[in-house]
């Protein structure tokens, strides 16, 4: 299974600071300042239950999310990427986990906006090439091991989210 359209979603600590209006205008300071190439910012806080707030790039898109209620920043790999499943998993991991830090870092939340460190959320938006199986949580799981274990250690808790009504997701925590 040679995984693309890779998405990971990092929770806020408190969901206070993640005002909708402040993200869209740091998102929009990203897009001349930023070695990625973003096109747009999008305000979608009517959405119930979803996507507030997006960042709309060639490559990638970052989302503040409030899909299943919980708050949070959602990266979207959007074009493809060579390499083994481990290289890509870690690659899209370290862009969330740099984005997270840079709006950890803006002036714009005052130092309050701050990331869990102990849990996270890995998805594949493709539900042909990735069912929500236990057949692909077993093919899956090694390369997630390897993409997270530096930040969680050798034994993160890996929870397949199996409603086959959701895509194929994965809690981490550790």
């Amino acid at each position: 299974m040679d995984l693309q359209k890779i998405n990971w979603k990092l929770f806020v600590t408190d969901p206070s600071p993640a005002s909708p209006d402040i993200f869209f205008r740091v998102f929009n300071t990203w897009i001349p300042n930023s070695p990625e190439v973003f096109i747009d910012v999008a305000d979608y806080s009517h959405v119930q239950d979803g996507p507030l707030t997006a960042l709309i790039g060639y490559d990638e898109d970052y989302w503040l999310d409030a899909a299943d209620r919980r708050l949070g920043l959602l990266y979207n790999r959007r074009t493809p990427m060579d390499g083994t499943n481990a290289d890509k998993l870690s690659a899209t991991l370290q862009s969330v986990l740099r984005a997270a830090k840079r709006l950890e870092d803006d002036a714009a939340f005052k130092g309050k906006l701050k990331f869990r460190t102990d849990e996270l959320l890995f998805i594949v938006n493709d539900r042909a090439l990735a069912p929500n199986t236990r057949e692909t949580f077993e093919a899956v799981r090694p390369d997630i091991e390897r993409a997270v274990g530096h930040l969680f250690g050798n034994s993160p808790k890996l929870d397949h989210l199996a409603d086959p009504r959701r895509r194929f997701s994965v809690k981490i925590t550790g």
